[in-house]
């Protein structure tokens, strides 16, 4: 596969990413049983510059952008996806194989006019998914747009998307388009699922905006985002939020927790690259993180009478 051979190639002659995606294969993972799923946790000391960064504007400006072409290093290459995004390999790996899609030029990480792209590219690498980290939700270049690409199956949600039990939010009369949501999943979600992608962007959108309202934040709706491509139909997977990081990241001392989550951890993969941290999640701790960044009950169920409420419109 040309993906194969293409990080094959940068392992070659970038010795960054050579030694980064050889230690990989010697990270630490543990489980926490849920009972109808499990998190896993992977100890990465790699990943520390991407779990504290600062993303404060003034830092982001002391900083050059890793994302612009003209500061790549010079052994990343990069292959055009389209005139809009490039893919590149991402040298501080989660994943066996893991790209970062950044956008061309230097724009602002919003998904309004990007959600098309993002399920184009996931139509074009089925053996993919591909996510997004909004700005305020675990992207640490928020200043650059961009995209990421994992292997299939190799976060925990994917897995769970099927053997959970769901509720049913929403579904067009012809069921060409269907919303759903992982019930007692300690992290609120919304799943739409349909083959028609112009019904798919619409709904998006309008769901965008839902979270908006029970929400609010600028530049948009806090979320993570989702999407792979597999029987002829897409499966979008949304976990809005209310914050970026808990109490615990700012603590001093023994209460001090290394916990700032984007897409891979809200999908059940959490990155810990300290091991006192990886050492001490568990269950209730975890439900404790991420009760404090996914929406409050009042609020999803708010977004869940909006969803019904377009459903009978």
């Amino acid at each position: 596969m040309f993906f194969d051979q293409f990080l094959e190639n940068q392992l070659a002659v970038w010795a960054t990413a050579s030694n980064n995606y050889d230690r990989l294969k010697q990270v630490l993972y543990r489980s926490v049983d849920f009972g109808d799923f499990q998190i896993r946790v992977q100890h990465n000391p790699d990943r520390i510059l991407s779990a504290a960064a600062k993303i404060d504007e003034a830092s982001l400006k002391a900083r050059a952008c890793f994302l612009c072409k003209e500061n790549m290093p010079p052994e990343q290459q990069s292959f055009d996806y389209n005139p809009t995004f490039d893919i590149r390999v991402n040298p501080y790996p989660i994943f066996s194989r893991h790209y970062t899609v950044p956008a061309k030029q230097h724009i602002p990480q919003l998904i309004a006019g990007h959600f098309g792209d993002m399920l184009n590219i996931a139509r074009t690498y089925p053996e993919y998914t591909i996510f997004y980290n909004g700005p305020r939700s675990g992207a640490s270049a928020p200043d650059h747009f961009h995209f990421q690409l994992a292997p299939r199956y190799e976060m925990p949600l994917e897995t769970d998307i099927t053997h959970c039990s769901k509720e049913i939010l929403f579904t067009t009369p012809d069921k060409t388009l269907t919303v759903e949501s992982i019930e007692d999943y300690i992290r609120k979600n919304i799943i739409i699922r349909s083959a028609d992608k112009e019904l798919l962007e619409l709904n998006f959108h309008e769901i965008l905006n839902m979270i908006g309202k029970v929400t609010p934040h600028e530049p948009e709706p806090m979320i993570n985002l989702f999407a792979w491509h597999e029987n002829e139909e897409w499966q979008i997977v949304i976990f809005p939020r209310r914050q970026h990081r808990p109490w615990q990241f700012f603590a001093e001392g023994a209460d001090n927790i290394l916990f700032s989550p984007g897409c891979v951890d809200f999908a059940g993969l959490i990155i810990s690259p300290r091991e006192a941290d990886f050492n001490r999640l568990d269950a209730p701790l975890l439900r404790d993180l991420f009760g404090q960044l996914t929406l409050t009950d009042e609020q999803f169920n708010n977004l869940r009478f909006m969803i019904h409420d377009l459903r009978m419109s």
